[in-house]
């Protein structure tokens, strides 16, 4: 699976074929469950904030077989609970209704034929745009451009609907569904059958905890020790206070497979994890170049909890804050990060995750202060393990992407993946001169630090 942004992606050119989809009327959505993360995003797209979707791309052989794939994309729909919800306003904020997939009217449409890579992109993330914003069903964009030799297959989505473990869940059964519909051979079976409802995961937990529970209590120390702020990343980024400018997007290796391969030798001898070696060695990484002595950020992390739930679409993650402590990572200079300091992210990394049993409305309903958002972003650093989730074995003949809007950033968020070619990272940011110089200087001292380990 390949990360990337809009801005990045290059889509070649073809029939670009798409789908509306309507809602039936034959029988009225049923209210729906919402999870904190839906919650805060639709509220921020009820204020004006830009769609924020997430497509899944992947290529099969020949011209597409539209019937196939309209089939294809109705199972997949069907299969799964989190595709049917809308997104409404409500007179008390914002609410999700489900509908009946069995109901529902699918019309595709023939549109352009493009000429250039640039074209194709412009007309796709155009419609993407459009038919992925959140309210209104449905959130998601069924397409895909034809070619006579190799075409790709497109499944928009805006957040409300999936996160990065789903797209490779989408793909995998979107691929072996339509091979079943068409009559091809898909490599190993992503489904049982091409019409098997897949179960849900639960929505990110709801189950409060004791008000002495000390998860909660840490959760509360954290952000009291910042000032009942959200992390934002240390280093100068050259955006005033109040304002954001359009995201500039940076997509690169941080270690070749024989490096990743070594790192994780050497962070499991430490007692630690590579996603460990990965955050001690960002945090080396941002004192080298003048930041403090502790990092703090948060930590999105999956909520999927048992096998069925690893193949659910939908948004199925929680947050959690991190500290990583720098002083005792590294001495001055070039000093490498050493086995104590692995162990000790390691640890911290382990007691960060626990965090994920609190629910996000209990932190934030029992702040004794409000909670301050100094930015509209909030410093974060994702970690994916993309061979161990669904489809991987496939993913890189079928030319997988995870394509992601491109819209306005006011701080740093980064994507880091590991897959078989090694670790690669996504970094988004302000486009301004202060965070090229900032940012590219971070991720050159980072794949340095990470090199490092493979030394000692």
């Amino acid at each position: 699976m390949r990360v990337v942004s809009a801005d990045l992606w290059e889509p070649a050119p073809g029939r670009v074929l798409t789908w509306d989809v309507l809602p039936g009327t034959a029988r009225p959505p049923a209210p729906a469950p919402m999870t904190y993360n839906q919650r805060n995003h639709l509220l921020g797209a009820a204020t004006g904030e830009p769609s924020v979707w997430i497509t899944a791309t992947f290529d099969v052989d020949g011209p597409v077989d539209a019937d196939a794939l309209e089939a294809a994309f109705r199972d997949l729909v069907a299969g799964h609970a989190g595709l049917s919800v809308e997104a409404v306003r409500l007179p008390a904020g914002v609410g999700l209704l489900r509908h009946d997939p069995a109901e529902l009217v699918w019309r595709r449409h023939d549109g352009p034929r493009t000429r250039t890579v640039a074209d194709t992109r412009e007309h796709l993330v155009a419609e993407l745009g459009r038919r992925c914003a959140p309210f209104g069903y449905p959130a998601f964009l069924p397409a895909a451009i034809s070619r006579p030799d190799r075409s790709t297959i497109v499944l928009g989505m805006d957040h409300l609907h999936t996160d990065a473990w789903s797209t490779t869940v989408v793909v995998d059964e979107l691929a072996a569904l339509y091979a079943a519909h068409a009559g091809r051979a898909a490599g190993p079976p992503a489904v049982a059958s091409p019409v098997q409802a897949v179960p849900e995961a639960l929505p990110a937990t709801s189950v409060t905890v004791g008000v002495n529970d000390p998860r909660l209590v840490t959760w509360h120390g954290f952000l009291r020790d910042r000032g009942w702020a959200l992390p934002t990343f240390p280093l100068p980024l050259g955006v005033p206070d109040g304002e954001r400018v359009p995201q500039r997007t940076v997509v690169r290796p941080l270690a070749d497979a024989v490096t990743a391969d070594a790192i994780a030798e050497r962070a499991r001898s430490a007692g630690a994890s590579t996603s460990a070696a990965v955050l001690a060695t960002l945090a080396a990484a941002v004192a080298d170049l003048g930041g403090p002595d502790v990092l703090e950020t948060l930590l999105p992390v999956h909520t999927r909890a048992d096998a069925a739930a690893r193949r659910a679409v939908g948004w199925h993650t929680t947050t959690v804050p991190l500290r990583i402590e720098v002083a005792a990572a590294v001495g001055a200079g070039t000093t490498t990060v050493t086995d104590t300091a692995l162990a000790a992210t390691g640890k911290a990394l382990r007691a960060a995750r626990e965090l994920s049993d609190v629910p996000l409305e209990q932190v934030v309903e029992t702040l004794p202060w409000p909670l301050r958002f100094p930015r509209v972003d909030i410093f974060q650093v994702s970690y994916l393990d993309y061979r161990r989730l669904p489809g991987h074995a496939a993913s890189a003949g079928r030319r997988a992407h995870h394509i992601s809007a491109a819209t306005r950033a006011d701080d740093l968020q980064l994507w880091v993946s590991r897959t078989d070619d090694g670790v690669a990272v996504r970094a988004r940011m302000p486009r301004t001169p202060t965070a090229v110089e900032t940012v590219d200087a971070l991720l050159d001292r980072w794949a340095s630090r990470l090199a490092e380990l493979t030394h000692g």
